[in-house]
């Protein structure tokens, strides 16, 4: 049995991890779910899977506390994280934004297996990443089809790697009228129900640059090798283009549990489960070129990239503000992209050199953000 714990459980990714487990449950022995919120689901979810250890960033009721199963531990806040890490075999990590940065620390710094799901952690911790490329499993759809792409192929076989992108709720929008789109528009994804940070960023494309950056580490990869291209249908997760003119892509319906299964049980590979689609389900596919005129945000996480050090984790912390503005109603949509980069012109840090220093950074940016903003606030 694999000694697992799940981060972010009640979330999209941590949720759609249980469902998993729960057709695979003598192949775990549960020792832990993390959450923000010591919420009614985390409480189901810990009387179903009988964890060794439940932890939540907020105080339970002691109602709360009252109705775990027996043998389960409650721990609150980072005391219960490490308690958490230190006890487990492998980690799902599947918090989402800035919150999933130190557990991938600790994670990688105890040499555990990590099921990697939060990019900001792989983006801003470049060098352990690739230190411990051994340790991590990518989770998200495009970088474990890439993580199984590229153990078929020779790395001087390689011409080229695409990550496909759905190309959002304005793909076909003209750039003049993305200025007064809503946040309602923005948060409307034709493929996709996430969380509003992240949906958001697919909106603006930013996320598929921080997955350009997030491939770079995983897979020590060049940035001039890397290319998105529009993917409407979301059904070709990733795209070797090898020397001799092949090929290779991986295919799979937009199911997410896929590529959390291949990650749960590698080197393994189990029967799936859950309801299937037919390859001719799956068809037709179709490609575009991205129009990098409207979507900025793809040349500014290049130039990040290149550029490395604290533009990365400066990148974080001003996109965070700048999607939390614009949520709020204080900009516009094409003023996200604005403020991350004015934040990123004003940048005189130094690289980081640890973990807290990282942290720094994002939160220096985070509060330039703040204050750019009002450049482009709306009355």
């Amino acid at each position: 049995m694999r000694r697992l714990s799940v981060l972010g459980s009640t979330g999209s990714v941590g949720s759609q991890t249980l469902e998993v487990i729960r057709a695979y449950r003598e192949e775990f022995y549960m020792v832990g779910l993390v959450a923000k919120n010591a919420s009614e689901k985390l409480l189901k979810q810990a009387i179903e899977f009988k964890p060794q250890y439940v932890v939540s960033y907020k105080e339970p009721s002691k109602e709360w506390l009252s109705s775990l199963p027996e043998g389960t531990t409650y721990l609150r806040g980072d005391e219960g994280l490490f308690e958490v890490i230190e006890s487990s075999e492998y980690l799902m990590n599947a918090i989402s934004g800035i919150d999933g940065i130190l557990p991938t620390y600790h994670a990688l710094a105890k040499n555990k297996k990590l099921l990697a799901s939060n990019k900001e952690s792989i983006i801003c911790l470049g060098h352990l990443v690739k230190e411990k490329r051994d340790m991590i499993v990518p989770v998200d759809s495009e970088h474990n089809a890439l993580f199984q792409l590229l153990s078929l192929v020779d790395r001087e076989d390689i011409k080229r790697v695409y990550l496909t992108a759905s190309g959002g709720p304005f793909k076909d929008r003209p750039l003049e009228e993305l200025k007064n789109v809503s946040v309602e528009e923005a948060l409307n994804h034709p493929r996709w129900k996430m969380g509003a940070k992240i949906t958001v960023d697919s909106a603006t494309l930013m996320n598929k640059g921080m997955e350009m950056i997030e491939a770079i580490n995983l897979f020590d990869l060049s940035v001039d090798s890397i290319e998105v291209v529009v993917h409407p249908q979301s059904v070709v997760h990733g795209i070797v283009e090898l020397k001799d003119g092949s090929f290779l892509f991986h295919v799979s319906q937009t199911d997410m549990k896929i590529p959390i299964m291949h990650a749960l049980f590698y080197p393994e590979r189990k029967t799936y489960p859950f309801e299937r689609k037919s390859l001719l389900a799956l068809s037709p596919m179709s490609f575009e070129k991205v129009d990098t005129n409207k979507f900025r945000s793809l040349y500014l996480c290049r130039w990040v990239a290149e550029m490395g050090g604290a533009y990365i984790p400066a990148l974080l912390g001003a996109d965070e503000a700048a999607v939390e503005m614009f949520l709020e109603g204080r900009i516009g949509f094409l003023d996200i992209v604005n403020v991350v980069e004015d934040v990123l012109s004003m940048l005189s840090l130094p690289d980081p050199e640890n973990i807290e220093q990282v942290l720094s950074t994002i939160s220096w940016a985070y509060q330039k953000g703040k204050e750019v903003y009002k450049r482009y606030a709306r009355a």
